[in-house]
Formats: C-alpha cells, structure tokens, sequence
C-alpha cells in the first residue's frame, strides 16, 4: 500500500494483519480512499481510481482489490463474500450447505409397494396376518433366521429352486428394506460380536443395494413372565443388544426403529395381551406393528 493513504496504516500494521482490517481502522479515523495524501503520494496516485491495490498477506500470497472496491466495501455495498469468508473464524457454515436432516413422517401403504422385509419367524407372522403389507412388499422371512446365516441360507424360492437372500439382492433392487432379527441370537455370542455381524450385513446389503433406505427394527421384547423367568430371553439382554443396534444407524441411510414402542406395556415389556406364547404375537396384535411402520418412515424428495 506504498504511496496511498493507507501506507501509515499498513506500515503500523501486523503483517499478518487482514488487508480489509487497515481499511476499516482507516475509515475509523476518517480516512478514505478518496481522501487527499501528501504531495509526494498525490502525485503517485493521481488518475488510478481503477488500479489495483496489492498488499502482501505474508504467507506468500498476494490481496488484490481495486480502490473502487474499496470504496464499495467501506460504504456498505458489493461487499466481497469471498474475502470475508477467508479471514472468518466463526466456525458459522455461509456457504448455505448443510447436511439434510431427516425426520420420520407418516405415509400409507403404497409406501411398502418397493418394499423388502428379511427376518425370523415374528416377520414370518408380519406376512402372514397383515394383508396390506403382504400384497404390496416382499418378504425373505424364515422361521429360526439369524443374523448370522441371513445372507447365506439358501431358503427363498424361485423358479429355479432356492436361493440365499445375497443371491435375492443381486438380482432384484428395493427402495426399502427393512430388518428385525436378533431374538434367537440372543444366547449366542456377545453383544459386540452381534452387531459386528450385523453391521456385516448391513454392509453387504449397502453394496447390493445402494440406494435403499434400510431400517434396523428393534429386537421384539418378551412379556413381562418370559423375561423374569428366562436366563436368557429376557428383556435386559434384549435392551443391550437393541441399544447396541441404535449406534449401527447413520440416520442418513440407515434408520433404527424402535417398533417396541407398539407394542410394550408402561414397564418395558411385551403387552401379556399381544402375545399367545409370551414370544411372539397374535394374529390381531400385527396391526399395531403395520400402524407403527406407517407412522414412522423416512421419505426422501
């Protein structure tokens, strides 16, 4: 800024001090850059209202604006976002871009039409005694399925005989998939080598599948009389596992549904009522977990 109005400013000045920081000290003081300087710098910058003005920032690059820039900026107006954004330390995000936040939202049964349920025998029960979404989604459901042998077990019927469900995936896509397994898993292993195996899954679906919204359904609770009278089955281990699960979601792709909340009584457990075998439901009891899956899906524009 040698030989402007600005040089005492930028002379005093850190080097590392933001080029816009000497303007704005500068108009503190009444200084502006059609201000008069001493002869000597007058006739220096006589006739140069459009030249540029460099000033080096010290990392070796190199400020450039032009005095009628300078004045826009000092009156209010074609403030330059670019230069301002690089000296911001607010961490405040003013590039408008932000990471889209989604929310469960209710739809109707259409919702289901591209739909694929993969589970045990409680999915088995979904497609048995829920004609809305038996008509209009898929199941790969099997009595006794587990996390572990899922994606390998060869049990879906084609016309060409059975296939695993990784096989199903290769060859047929879904918009959205929905998985509730873990119950008969629930004596076997730990629950970090559950929800490795889990996340194995999920991955592998992920690749197969990639642009489908997968839901990670809670495991079923247990009534109040299986779970204080099961070493295993009960609802403590069922709650560690199921919390273990909610951290497998990324709420971007993945969405953890805790379908209990249909289902459970004031204390935790499975409603007496729901079930006729304190494991799994009645034929009547399947329309609270159709209403849930209703109330709480994620749609995408």
């Amino acid at each position: 800024m040698k030989g402007t109005v600005y040089k005492d400013y930028a002379a005093s000045g850190n080097i590392d001090t933001p080029i816009l920081a000497t303007f704005f000290k500068a108009a503190s003081d009444g200084v502006y850059p059609w201000t008069k300087a001493g002869k000597a710098d007058t006739e220096q910058v006589e006739g140069i209202s459009e030249s540029i003005i460099e000033t080096d920032r010290g990392d070796g690059e190199i400020d450039t604006l032009t005095l009628e820039a300078i004045d826009e900026i000092e009156s209010g107006t074609g403030v330059d976002e670019s230069i301002i954004s690089a000296n911001d330390i607010s961490g405040d995000d003013i590039s408008g871009n932000s990471e889209e936040v989604y929310e469960f939202t209710e739809v109707d049964d259409d919702y289901f039409t591209d739909a694929l349920f993969i589970g045990d025998s409680r999915t088995v029960g979904l497609s048995e005694y829920c004609e809305e979404l038996d008509s209009r989604a898929t199941f790969y459901s099997k009595i006794s399925l587990t996390i572990y042998d899922a994606m390998n077990t060869e049990f879906i019927k084609t016309d060409n005989g059975k296939i695993t469900v990784e096989q199903a995936l290769s060859e047929n896509q879904f918009s959205k998939i929905y998985i509730m397994l873990g119950l008969n898993e629930i004596g076997t292993g730990t629950p970090e080598t559950f929800c490795k195996a889990y996340k194995t899954v999920i991955d592998r679906i992920r690749e197969l599948q990639p642009d489908a919204i997968i839901y990670i359904q809670s495991i079923m609770h247990v009534t109040e009389k299986k779970s204080s009278s099961d070493e295993y089955f009960n609802n403590e281990n069922i709650n560690i596992r199921n919390n273990a699960l909610s951290e497998l979601a990324d709420n971007k792709t993945v969405f953890y549904l805790d379908m209990n909340e249909a289902v459970d009584d004031e204390n935790g457990n499975l409603l007496a009522e729901l079930s006729f075998d304190d494991v799994h439901l009645k034929a009547s009891s399947y329309e609270r977990w159709h209403q849930y899956l209703l109330a709480n899906a994620i749609v995408k524009e």
